[in-house]
């Protein structure tokens, strides 16, 4: 593509749309705001206040638009798959909001039908394009803590009286914080100690849809690392990791949520007990709008590939049945 920018189409009006990633769109030098789509007619105060060029009230026809590049999903988490296969189809490369899908089955139904028209597809998980969580592997990677023997993340925040909300249907509706929270720190934990073997989980359900409303988890891994994480949409607002090790340990303490000033601290702490600070501004949004618009411009696979985005769908499978079934979950390390 000779071009210096792409059309970005977005099907729907959700808040993480209209807060973070519609203005990374906008912020984002190689990335133009085209089409806006919303079943509920075109969206007139958002398309003027963004400046999109065009808006629909219909998502199939702002697919039918030859103009549109790529396409942004943040649908409701059932609506996923079947929406990113929809615009494989249309030849719209694929930024889908995570979860992926609601299984690992339709994670590769979605990248398949991605692969087949020739087109890119990549999870919106957008807090690891912070410059924070690359500069904590280089840390690692320079035996700032010794050996790594474990991480610990959580995020958690307070949704228990917007009963209105869909994060409050059943998992088979992708409702429930292991879907949209715990995906996050699966995928932390993952890129600081790869693929874990086997998962235990405990989740609390509640509300009168039964939602899976907060859930600890603990990962186990072959070469004895371990890790754990807790998510929840019933507690106050946390969002942190740990790595430890055998000579310290490093806690990011702003991991997951965007701040406004872009800050993130990193805190490490040797041996002796005594800590240093780093401090990184970088803004994730931006950054990872910035980063897919230019795969696409330039034919390259994203950073964050179809096969680490389905490799961490199969651990939130596993994590899910076993919250369900209270048994430990076996994984297959494909």
């Amino acid at each position: 593509m000779s071009r210096s920018s792409i059309n970005w189409g977005v099907l729907g009006a959700a808040e993480i749309a209209r807060e973070h990633t519609i203005p990374a769109i906008v912020a984002a030098q190689n990335s133009r705001p085209y089409a806006l789509a919303s079943r509920r007619g075109a969206p007139d105060a958002l398309i003027e206040r963004f400046g999109f060029e065009t808006g629909y009230g219909d998502y199939d026809a702002l697919l039918a638009d030859p103009a549109v590049d790529a396409v942004y999903l943040p649908l409701p988490n059932d609506r996923h798959a079947e929406w990113a296969v929809k615009a494989a189809r249309a030849g719209k490369h694929v930024l889908c909001e995570k979860p992926a899908a609601l299984t690992a089955a339709q994670t590769a139904e979605a990248i398949a039908a991605c692969e087949s028209a020739g087109v890119l597809f990549m999870e919106a998980m957008m807090y690891q394009f912070h410059d924070q969580h690359a500069r904590v592997r280089e840390l690692i990677g320079s035996g700032a803590i010794g050996e790594v023997r474990g991480v610990h993340a959580n995020l958690t925040f307070n949704l228990e009286k917007s009963l209105s909300d869909f994060r409050h249907g059943t998992l088979a509706s992708g409702g429930g914080s292991l879907y949209d929270l715990g995906c996050y720190c699966i995928h932390a934990i993952r890129s600081l100690l790869g693929e874990p073997d086997r998962v235990a989980t405990f989740a609390r359900f509640a509300g009168p849809q039964r939602a899976e409303m907060s859930a600890a988890a603990i990962l186990g891994y072959a070469n004895g690392a371990k890790a754990g994480f807790d998510c929840g949409m019933d507690a106050a607002p946390r969002h942190a990791y740990e790595v430890y090790g055998t000579a310290g340990s490093i806690r990011v303490n702003k991991a997951f949520v965007p701040q406004a000033d872009g800050d993130g601290s990193i805190e490490i702490v040797n041996a002796d007990g005594n800590t240093t600070i780093e401090r990184t501004t970088s803004f994730q949004y931006p950054n990872g709008i910035a980063h897919f618009a230019d795969c696409v411009l330039n034919a390259q696979a994203p950073n964050y590939t179809p096969e680490s985005v389905l490799a961490n769908m199969r651990v939130l499978d596993a994590c899910i049945e076993s919250a369900t079934t209270a048994s430990i979950v076996e994984l297959e390390n494909h």
